[in-house]
């Protein structure tokens, strides 16, 4: 622990619990004192913000990267721009958020804008990296909690486990640094950040600079959520379900009784206050638990108050069933929600319900799957009713998608595959997906789209199949333009819609009023996109990605009173051998392809009539299609820059052993002149066998860093002086200034001259003149000793800001008398590495 300053720290003063663990001093003159209790840590910054107009902002990562390290380490961090007894202990004191009764302030469902920043892409493309193709499924975008005052807030990502709750943030400095943003912005961002801490989610940051380095933030995510996906808590299918909207003066229990019988799972019931409402309900939960033998039923309510109103009220009318409701407030639901299963409920209430807009109360009542959800508020509540239907229309399973189809909750699905003699088999390949600028070159060939069009035409521009609308899949927004342009060539009004649509939103509302009927899109149509009606998918982006997908899918399944079938337009290209992208009959491992034949159908015979909105079609052979994508094969196999992170290596390192037949890959994907190499679960323990390769992982780092340096492998002396020169200048996140470490490193070399010792061994290049070569000796010192260390994933460079940094794990473990070892270490080393050659 840091001795407290000689004056009285007012912190401590007031919190005789805690105790000062590090203060930090930033270059602009700023201080940040970092308290704990062993639990909690309380983080007071004090003068952070100051920045004079002619001096640089200090780095954003001495923030950041300090910040995600105690973070990890702590059940609860909070974070203040000064001390103020009661700001502090307004958080400290509560272990749950409590919400005001009217917490639907500034509500905004962010989840429908769909466009992610580059940093977000960034982030996604490192958790890919870290957890496989498939982890998207696992994290939530524009994650919705709310303050004490109703203020809500969207956090860029949500990630739950089966221990834990974690949110990301994405930070641009110009938009986050305290220097640029001043002390209100700065403040508003902490109370964010203090808001999750109180909802139980770690937030981590995760910066641009941070995103300089590309290992290092992928060994971050592990370090932070654990190394094993199955952890990880899929957020389910989000499908649909039958809702009612009651406007009328009065409604009975019968009223509810038959809705109910008709398929009518949810119900919103808008009455003036007293009208009996509650009675209704009380009278319905009597009946429908009669029924049930397992009954089980949740009140939803906002407030203490009425929370023991209806406590009252079931001890009064229902005393048979006390046992079988639980009364919760919006507030411990919204936290607890997730420990009990889906389906623990049958019956839910949720009074006051035009609350439910709110997105932390929405995630609640979509994650139930019940038999009867009821919603009861008031007609002077003047609630969004179509905000409302949204909420209560929809609920999470964990059906799969094909499992949905067959029960028929979402919409069926007609499949037609546009099968061209496009050559994908030369398109570079990432481990995930195609390579975007590869595939725009393969795809935008005018035959390729052209086919699309006269499918269209063919089948889609008369009788009732002339009434659906369709989204068509593109690669970019060239793709997306030129579908659009042939498409109105041929007489079929389109539209692009993309991120660089002029007005999304007139175009959008043409779509929505039949004046435009098909959208050309790249990245518009997302998970918070809502258009029933949506007829005709055409898939003409190859992906590799399942996720990609089942979400672009997922906007064409919901179910109407008028549609119950979607069609999916496969196209098809020529793929290789071994990488074939996705396509409905690999999503529903259906090896029998129809035209237009139900997806979910494997039993068609010769013969059969096929009628779908007036298309007939008469089944005259069924053609086998091969189901197996790379996914299904590969999914779990590593790639070789996931195996030099599993072996704690450098992915030269493998490349090297690969080329000396050390090692086989399982798999080798060949495009062009290069090669992608996959290793199989099996081959990754034979070749740790093997290769005497012990388990390496962030709890293990710090062991494995010293036994690295007790091998004392020096055929130079670069590693030795090159050390103690990183030592000199880290900070206090462990990161060096790639100039300074040289000039140091330089300088034990000058010195040596200087004092007309020998340099090193004789195949040292390091003499008067080459030491005047800055560049050449940084070179030199980045492929060794630097390299040295890299591939054992212990330092890491980004070239972008000129700067060395140590493994976050690693760093965290370290104590001052780690690295006193260190040092003393190499210092003894140079003393019996110089011996013979005059000595230090």
């Amino acid at each position: 622990m840091v001795e407290p300053t000689p004056s009285k720290d007012a912190f401590l003063v007031e919190h005789t619990d805690f105790s000062l663990r590090e203060k930090i001093e930033y270059p602009n003159g700023g201080i940040s004192n970092f308290y704990d209790n062993g639990k909690d840590m309380v983080i007071i910054d004090e003068d952070i913000c100051a920045h004079n107009s002619n001096d640089p902002v200090f780095s954003y990562m001495l923030i950041t990267d300090k910040q995600n390290n105690y973070m990890h380490q702590f059940n609860r961090v909070f974070r203040f721009l000064g001390y103020s007894h009661l700001e502090v202990d307004k958080y400290l004191s509560k272990n749950e958020i409590v919400m005001p009764i009217n917490h639907t302030r500034n509500v905004g469902d962010r989840i429908e804008q769909s466009d992610v920043s580059p940093l977000e892409l960034h982030f996604e493309k490192s958790f890919s990296n870290a957890y496989g193709m498939n982890a998207l499924k696992y994290i939530t975008r524009e994650y919705g909690i709310c303050d004490e005052n109703g203020k809500n807030y969207f956090l860029d990502y949500f990630v739950r486990t089966k221990d834990e709750k974690y949110a990301v943030e994405e930070n641009g400095v110009t938009y986050h640094h305290p220097q640029i943003i001043g002390e209100e912005k700065y403040k508003n961002q902490l109370r964010k950040q203090n808001t999750c801490a109180s909802w139980g989610i770690k937030l981590f940051r995760f910066s641009t600079e941070d995103c300089a380095f590309k290992n290092r933030i992928e060994d971050d995510i592990k370090q932070y959520f654990g190394n094993d996906p199955s952890n990880f808590i899929d957020n389910g299918l989000k499908i649909d379900r039958s809702v009612e909207l009651y406007e009328h003066q009065s409604i009975s229990l019968q009223e509810i009784q038959k809705r109910r019988a008709a398929g009518i799972k949810a119900f919103l019931i808008v009455l003036p206050t007293a009208a009996g409402k509650s009675k209704i309900v009380e009278e319905d939960l009597r009946e429908f638990a009669k029924n049930k033998k397992d009954f089980k039923g949740l009140i939803l309510v906002p407030g203490i108050n009425i929370l023991a109103d209806w406590i009252q009220r079931i001890h009064n009318s229902l005393p048979e069933l006390e046992d079988k409701i639980d009364i919760r407030t919006y507030a411990y639901m919204a936290r607890h929600y997730t420990e009990l299963s889906s389906d623990y409920y049958n019956y839910l209430v949720v009074d006051e319900a035009h609350h439910a807009v709110a997105p932390i109360l929405k995630r609640v009542i979509q994650y139930y799957n019940t038999d009867f959800t009821i919603g009861l508020t008031a007609t002077d509540q003047r609630p969004d009713k179509k905000k409302l239907e949204t909420v209560f229309g929809t609920y999470s399973t964990s059906l799969s998608l094909k499992e949905a189809m067959e029960k028929g909750i979402v919409a069926k699905a007609n499949v037609y595959r546009i099968e061209t003699n496009i050559d994908l088999s030369k398109v570079r390949f990432n481990g995930k997906d195609y390579v975007n600028a590869d595939l725009e070159k393969r795809i935008r060939v005018t035959s390729r789209n052209e086919l699309i069009v006269d499918v269209l035409k063919e089948y889609f521009t008369t009788g009732e199949a002339n009434l659906r609308q369709g989204v068509i899949f593109c690669v970019n927004v060239s793709h997306a333009n030129e579908m659009a342009r042939l498409l109105n060539k041929a007489g079929i009004v389109a539209s692009s819609y993309t991120g660089q649509t002029k007005k999304p939103e007139s175009v959008m509302e043409d779509f929505k009023n039949k004046k435009i009927w098909f959208l050309c899109t790249c990245n518009m149509i997302s998970e918070g996109w809502d258009y029933p009606e949506l007829g005709i998918l055409v898939m003409a982006r190859p992906t590799l990605s399942k996720v990609l997908y089942l979400q672009q899918i997922g906007r064409g399944l919901r179910k109407t009173d008028i549609k119950k079938n979607v069609i999916v337009i496969d196209v098809v290209d020529e793929y290789g051998a071994m990488i074939k992208a996705c396509n409905m009959h690999t999503i529903f491992a259906n090896p029998y392809y129809v035209p237009f034949g139900d997806i979910t159908k494997m039993d068609y015979t010769p013969g059969d009539m096929l009628v779908i909105d007036g298309i007939e079609e008469r089944i005259e052979r069924i053609t086998e299609v091969d189901i197996n994508t790379f996914e299904d094969k590969y999914g779990d196999y590593l790639s070789q820059e996931q195996l030099a992170r599993e072996y704690f290596v450098n992915t030269g390192t493998v490349t090297s052993w690969i080329k000396k037949g050390k090692i086989k890959p399982s798999v080798e994907y060949k495009f062009g002149s290069k090669s992608l190499y996959l290793f199989s679960p099996d081959d990754v323990e034979k070749y740790r066998k093997e290769l005497g390769i012990k388990e390496h992982n962030n709890h293990t780092i710090k062991q494995d860093f010293f036994e690295f340096l007790e091998e004392r492998d020096y055929s130079l002396s670069y590693k030795m002086p090159f050390l103690l020169a990183f030592i000199k200048n880290v900070n206090t996140i462990g990161d060096a200034k790639i100039d300074d470490v040289l000039n140091d490193y330089i300088a034990f070399y000058q010195d040596r001259i200087d004092r007309g010792l020998q340099v090193d061994r004789s195949t040292c290049p390091y003499n008067e003149t080459t030491l005047q070569d800055r560049k050449a000796i940084c070179r030199n010192m980045l492929t060794n000793p630097f390299e040295k260390f890299e591939r054992k994933r212990f330092l890491y460079y980004s070239k972008d800001l000129n700067i060395i940094a140590m493994n976050h794990a690693l760093y965290s473990k370290m104590t001052k008398e780690d690295w006193d070892r260190v040092k003393s270490q190499m210092q003894e080393d140079l003393q019996h590495y110089y011996s013979d050659m005059g000595g230090m």
